[in-house]
């Protein structure tokens, strides 16, 4: 059983218990998962994991069963304090031994090693990791396969081919201002190598706050050139769809949101741009999925859903919401770098 992150947003929780699961899996172990803390609901509020991520609560056990299976004198503690380098071949050293319990009392993946080189020798059995055992819930596919129909989005051969863009707003320019006084990089699965190419130019620089600034919190301006770039000679691709934090608390979301609506549907800039085939059609957001009653708490993992099945993904390398639809694309569905952009 692993110390894991409580109470942070879904993406932040599901990336830990993926990598942990795919940990114990490569040791031969059965997996212990713990609740969801689902802040939604309240501060401490959980919620099963199975809700969301069935493909994971599958063959492991929970961690209630696992403590009326272990007695104290059959667990093994284990602390595991190495470099971000080797932390991974030694964690499945100390798990590979014939321990009947484990419980390890540090937390291992931490932030600065989501965000280290460490995490891409991780990268090829993972990918292998997410094809064979990574599924949502029936309840999220269900409202993905309906948000598709109602928006005429593209699934399989029915609806529009569209583009995805995460365009995270909200309390996210404080934090990107403290990760550029921090020098902070990308998280997890946007450093990997081979997304490099991805990044929009120009190339991010640590070192300098206005370029944290540009790829975390990037102007509208910014996002406009980075869309004329990507789908300006694609006529074909005349669908936007917007993944935004837009709420009651965040209101100027919206005002961003339809202002960056007009500017690409219309004709005229499009032409200077020199668009082929006209401006954007459409362009449909969050805000219009169909979320029933009582399906709220699902709401962010349509949003990846949504953003994982469109033709091109534009996503924000500082976020784990996007960096969990680039792992998704890329690992779960063999999906291609050279559809994928980075902000």
């Amino acid at each position: 059983m692993f110390k894991q992150l409580q109470g942070a947003g879904f993406n932040n929780q599901a990336q830990e218990v993926l990598l942990f699961h795919h940990l114990a899996l490569q040791t031969s172990r059965v997996y212990v998962y713990q609740p969801i803390i689902w802040r939604p609901r309240g501060a401490q509020a959980k919620v099963a994991l199975s809700a969301f991520m069935p493909g994971v609560a599958r063959n492991s056990i929970s961690s209630t069963v696992f403590n009326e299976a272990c007695s104290p004198e059959e667990t093994k503690h284990i602390s595991i304090r190495v470099t971000y380098s080797a932390l991974w071949d030694y964690a499945m050293q100390q798990l590979s031994g014939n321990e009947k319990c484990i419980v390890v009392d540090v937390w291992i993946l931490n932030w600065d090693f989501l965000a280290s080189p460490a995490l891409h020798f991780i990268w090829p059995e993972f990918k292998k990791y997410l094809a064979n055992h990574f599924q949502w819930s029936g309840a999220i596919e269900t409202i993905s396969q309906r948000a598709h129909q109602d928006l005429n989005l593209r699934s399989g051969d029915e609806g529009d081919p569209y583009v995805a863009l995460h365009f995270r707003r909200g309390d996210f320019e404080g934090h990107c201002h403290s990760l550029a006084e921090h020098q902070t990089g990308f998280t997890t699965w946007a450093t990997l190598p081979s997304l490099q190419p991805s990044i929009s130019p120009p190339a991010l620089d640590t070192t300098n706050t206005t370029s944290v600034i540009d790829h975390c919190y990037p102007t509208l301006h910014r996002i406009v050139e980075i869309i004329d770039s990507l789908v300006h000679d694609k006529p074909h691709l005349r669908t936007l769809h917007v993944l935004h934090d837009g709420a009651w608390d965040h209101p100027l979301v919206y005002a961003q949101h339809y202002s960056l609506e007009a500017t690409l549907t219309n004709a005229a800039r499009a032409r200077t741009a020199g668009w082929v085939g006209g401006p954007m059609k459409r362009v449909t957001h969050s805000g219009q999925v169909p979320i029933r009653w009582r399906e709220a708490d699902w709401a962010v993992m349509v949003d990846v859903e949504l953003a994982r099945r469109a033709e091109i993904f534009i996503g924000n390398g500082y976020s784990s919401l996007s960096t969990q639809v680039v792992a998704l694309r890329l690992g779960a569905d063999g999906g291609r770098v050279e559809d994928i952009a980075l902000l």
